[in-house]
């Protein structure tokens, strides 16, 4: 039976719920409402992934329309919905993901399904085949398939990578979106893996790795003979990533960063296995992803202060220029379109509005507002963000960011990114604004390490966790602690994963600078953390001795730069939030370091979420965190 529901029935309760705002950690700790939505291929309706009720759910809609359907609902709110595709116009291949605990590690495996648009004719993507025999029992409960490709020209099938017990890897296979039918395309043997296809489903590109090395292979159409592209160093050598192939299948276009500090996209000659120039680029930034679309390069994505999209066709540059220009006053870009592209969504944010969907019908020159990320903040008065300047003092330009409350002088919270290979901007940032909602000035740096802005920035990350990284931080600082808007006296560091632990380093380098310390999935052992990930995988702990280093033979510097070998420099109070189903930072780093802590008659607060993950992906759990970050706030940083 069809579930249809008004979006504006939605939307009227919550925002009568949000006239009875609880507190700041029930508004601004809720999760996009909506997100990742895609147009069907012949424009008649859209998809996204939605919270409803706490819950993830796939819902559609027509295009243009806010009436929904949900065609698919999760049961545990730890679950994750990871991707939603077209197969057709009317029926979706949803990846969604659930963390299990395997070998000593949480994991997440996915499982995949196929449905109608309107939710029914559900069927479990899964290689039953594969798994007759008893003794593979446990393989077969945690099988987990990931899509491949869309399969644009065929009506009935997609591709997937499913792990096969015969061949001891993850192997591509063509499945029958509506009979759950495997027929094996090629073997992932021999631990190779990473398969790019083409539109028409020709296996054109994996990998295989070997220790250190990753080389790169290429099979013609036509062919059974893999040859090496290229081989690659994974602890330090140039991106090399490929894309498509050109139609004369001489060339194929890369995303590399070959004789140059960023990256850009580039012919490659398959016969001479050599780099030419580049196709396209961005000055003095890497282009961050390729957007590929019937197996062609249709566009490319880069970040500045804010995440930009560029087209390559001259039609989709018009769109996206008008859609530039139709939102003035918003950052605004085309995230999905229709076959022929008449029909788009756009995603239209700025630094203090929630991002929205919009719906654009170019043949009828139509557009619709669809919903907003945050509807329950829509109506708050939200602060603006500013980009800003600093210079390390070994001299080392930053670009970073600085959201000031209309209370002044305000306390400060220093806000340093996860990662740390990743980087921060002036995008719509809920935990951004619920700092300042509390009347808290936010800094947000791109300290060296950080993504975006070149290798040799990137780099210069490597082995300093708690040092070079570090001082970058606690130099912004210093320089914005001049700035009159500012309470110098009254500040406190928070982070999550990576800018958990610099939370942590500061709390025992700069222990009398600051108020408070927070730490959500945060790092209190380098060593223990690279063991880890070493035991979890060979080439995973080959790159982190690499970028923080070896626990085997640095292992004093690396506790030097840990929290739980520096407990009797702690002097200040520290909040520990950790999920016990995180995937990526054992929540054992949070624990161990509470009961040192708390031994040593430290100041220290500690809030484990049984079903909590890394990024905290069920609702009520986030609204804990945030709780438990505004109740700590207010004790140890009161703003008046």
């Amino acid at each position: 039976m069809k579930n249809h529901v008004l979006i504006t029935i939605i939307f009227f309760l919550l925002y009568a719920h949000s006239c009875f705002a609880q507190n700041n950690a029930q508004l601004f700790g809720n999760l996009a409402m909506v997100s990742d939505v895609s147009v069907s291929p012949d424009g008649s309706s859209i998809a996204a992934k939605m919270i409803y009720e706490g819950m993830p759910t796939v819902v559609t809609a027509p295009f243009g329309s806010t009436e929904i359907a949900f065609a698919a609902k999760l049961k545990d709110p730890a679950d994750r919905i990871e991707s939603i595709d077209w197969v057709n116009k009317n029926r979706l291949f949803i990846t969604a993901s659930r963390p299990e605990f395997i070998n000593g590690f949480y994991v997440r495996l996915n499982t995949a399904y196929a449905v109608n648009a309107d939710g029914s004719d559900l069927v479990v993507i899964e290689n039953k085949a594969a798994y007759k025999k008893q003794e593979s029992a446990f393989v077969r409960n945690n099988q987990s398939i990931g899509l491949l490709n869309d399969l644009i020209h065929d009506d009935q099938h997609v591709q997937v990578l499913a792990y096969d017990p015969r061949d001891l890897g993850y192997s591509v296979f063509k499945v029958n979106v509506y009979t759950n039918s495997f027929e094996k395309i090629a073997s992932g043997a021999g631990d190779r893996t990473d398969f790019i296809s083409d539109i028409n489903g020709n296996i054109l590109f994996s990998t295989i790795t070997k220790k250190n090395l990753t080389t790169i292979y290429y099979k013609a159409i036509g062919s059974e003979q893999w040859v090496d592209l290229k081989t690659l160093d994974i602890t330090g050598d140039i991106t090399f990533q490929p894309v498509s192939v050109s139609d004369d299948g001489k060339s194929i276009l890369v995303k590399t960063d070959f004789d140059s500090n960023f990256d850009y996209i580039a012919k490659f000659d398959i016969a001479e296995k050599r780099i030419g120039d580049k196709l396209f680029s961005v000055d003095g930034h890497d282009i961050d992803n390729v957007i590929i679309k019937n197996g062609q390069l249709v566009g490319y994505g880069y970040t500045k202060d804010f995440y930009e999209r560029t087209f390559i066709s001259p039609q989709q540059i018009e769109y996206n220029n008008k859609v530039k220009a139709l939102f003035k006053n918003r950052h605004s870009y085309i995230t999905s379109s229709s076959k022929d592209g008449q029909r788009v969504v756009v995603y239209s944010e700025t630094d203090h509005n929630p991002g929205r969907y919009y719906t654009i019908d170019f043949a009828t020159k139509k557009a619709d507002f669809w919903l907003s990320q945050y509807p329950l903040l829509e109506q708050q008065q939200l602060a603006p963000v500013q980009p800003i300047d600093v210079i390390s003092k070994d001299g080392q330009p930053m670009r970073g960011y600085l959201t000031l409350p209309k209370n002044k002088p305000a306390p400060l919270i220093v806000f340093p990114h996860g990662g740390p290979h990743a980087r921060d901007a002036m995008g719509f940032d809920p935990f951004v604004q619920f700092f300042a909602a509390q009347g808290y000035a936010v800094l947000q740096v791109n300290f060296r390490g950080s993504s975006g802005y070149g290798n040799d920035f990137l780099q210069q990350g490597y082995k300093q966790w708690g040092l070079k990284m570090q001082d970058d931080l606690m130099d912004a600082v210093d320089q914005v602690r001049k700035n009159p808007a500012i309470d110098k006296n009254k500040s406190c560091v928070v982070g999550a994963s990576y800018g958990g632990y610099s939370a942590l380093v500061a709390s025992f380098q700069r222990p009398q600078q600051f108020n408070c310390f927070i730490s959500i999935s945060g790092i209190s052992d380098l060593a223990a953390m690279v063991k880890r990930d070493t035991e979890y995988s060979e080439q995973l702990g080959l790159y982190m001795k690499t970028a923080v280093g070896d626990y085997n033979t640095e292992s004093d510097k690396l506790n030097a730069v840990s929290a739980l070998y520096q407990i009797d420099k702690i002097q200040q109070p520290i909040l520990l939030v950790h999920g016990v189903k995180d995937t990526r930072v054992s929540f054992k780093q949070s624990l161990e370091l509470y009961n040192k802590l708390k031994s040593n008659d430290k100041v220290v607060e500690y809030l484990e979420l049984e079903n909590g993950t890394h990024f905290f992906d069920e609702e009520a759990d986030r609204k804990q965190a945030f709780a438990a970050m505004e109740q700590f706030l207010n004790r140890y940083l009161p703003v008046h």
